[in-house]
């Protein structure tokens, strides 16, 4: 049986008064990258933004979609996959996503916070704490089917990192799409990428928790990633060893 990928999409949601806009979008790349590897992606979808954990039961390993804005949805599922020792490979958005869970976890730690996850994340927003913040000159051209080329910059990976493992290289030049970049680096993440800029390109947790603000789903350079998430998932559907780490924890 291949490893069941729970694919974690954007969300369009509350967005204006018509609710048949209020939609989940898959970008195709995404399943077509994890079926191409060997995995069986599955579509994780929420109401109102927010999962029924029985969903995440299914997969043996997850895919953190690009997009344009962290649900609670999103946190839910690095929680499931901290907790569980699941692989989660979370590209753009996905990145960004992970490193507003341990975001969380740090402000748990610091205010002795006995909010769940969830309520801590709405306080957090409503205090106007700024998860990410601009990145100037990082989505430039617009891309098209033909030319991905004009859309990247040099991404430099920090040797001896699990990325710099899977990718082989210490510079790569991925596909720059975003607006905005991880305001620092949490505890409990190791930076594992850079760009020139300074911007946070990748981070990592152990072998199981992954992160990259570029996007390899676009091209074939990159399946190493799509490749590892997939024979993670499949070892643990087997019952092979996962990184299982408290969800509280913050080292």
């Amino acid at each position: 049986m291949r490893p069941i990928i729970g694919l974690v999409p954007t969300a369009k949601l509350f967005e204006g008064e018509d609710p048949f806009k209020d939609q989940y979008v898959f970008v195709n790349n995404y399943p077509k990258r994890i079926l191409e590897n060997g995995g069986l992606p599955l579509g994780i979808l929420s109401a109102d933004g927010s999962l029924d954990p029985e969903a995440l039961e299914p997969c043996q390993g997850f895919l953190l979609c690009g997009g344009g804005k962290i649900w609670p949805y999103h946190l839910q599922v690095v929680g499931h996959a901290l907790q569980t020792g699941k692989p989660l490979l979370g590209i753009c958005l996905g990145m960004q996503a992970i490193c507003a869970y341990f975001r969380v976890q740090e402000a748990r730690l610091r205010r002795q916070c006995t909010l769940d996850d969830l309520e801590l994340f709405a306080a957090l927003k409503q205090e106007r704490y700024m998860f990410n913040l601009p990145a100037p000159g990082h989505w430039e051209v617009p891309i098209t089917r033909e030319n991905g080329e004009e859309t990247k910059h040099p991404v430099h990976i920090q040797p001896g990192t699990y990325l710099h493992r899977l990718l082989g290289r210490e510079e790569v030049r991925g596909i720059s799409l975003h607006n905005y970049q991880v305001n620092g680096l949490p505890l409990g993440l190791t930076l594992s990428a850079l760009a020139q800029d300074g911007v946070i390109e990748g981070i990592e947790r152990g072998n199981s928790i992954l992160g990259v603000q570029f996007h390899p789903e676009v091209e074939r350079e990159f399946d190493c990633l799509f490749a590892d998430l997939v024979e993670k998932s499949r070892a643990y559907g087997r019952g092979g060893p996962g990184d299982c780490i408290s969800p509280r924890a913050a080292d």
